[in-house]
């Protein structure tokens, strides 16, 4: 049984027991995710996995929202973030890997929009203009909307 195997059962095993007490017992699988989730092939277990962890962080966003610490939910909303731009960025990565990571990119970037745009601080309106700019340069460096996603090629550093 490889890591992805191993973090699957535990997350499965998590959303068989959960209770709300056990969010750090979660955020631990999230933050700790094996990398072979983030491809570079893809597989039905790396599929699979990858929903286990969006829901994850979904989850303990909603959690920290809840409890209303802002940062910390709006932290797994930018780790969501942060860590679908890269499995976008990675030329060796399967091409399907990369176009579900575009498609999940567009939902989780609609939530990041709408979490800043809730917030009234004058901080946070800010923060929702460096993210709808940021995410404009990201869609220019890779358009994903535009079939078929342009194939990268690896950078030799």
């Amino acid at each position: 049984m490889n890591q992805l195997d191993q973090w699957q059962q535990q997350v499965s095993h998590w959303h068989k027991v959960r209770k709300h007490d056990q969010v750090e017992t979660l955020a631990q699988l999230i933050n700790n995710a094996p990398q072979e989730l983030w491809g570079p092939e893809v597989s039905i277990e790396q599929s699979q996995g990858l929903g286990y962890w969006l829901d994850g962080c979904a989850r303990i966003y909603q959690h920290h929202l809840e409890q209303g610490n802002i940062a910390a939910a709006y932290s797994y909303l930018c780790l969501a973030q942060a860590r679908l731009e890269s499995v976008v960025c990675r030329a060796e990565v399967d091409q399907n890997i990369r176009c579900s990571c575009c498609r999940k990119l567009e939902q989780v970037m609609v939530l990041i929009f709408e979490f800043c745009k809730k917030q009234h601080d004058q901080e946070w309106q800010v923060e929702l203009r460096n993210q709808i700019e940021m995410h404009i340069k990201f869609l220019t460096h890779y358009p994903f909307n535009e079939s078929p996603l342009p194939t990268l090629k690896p950078s030799s550093s």
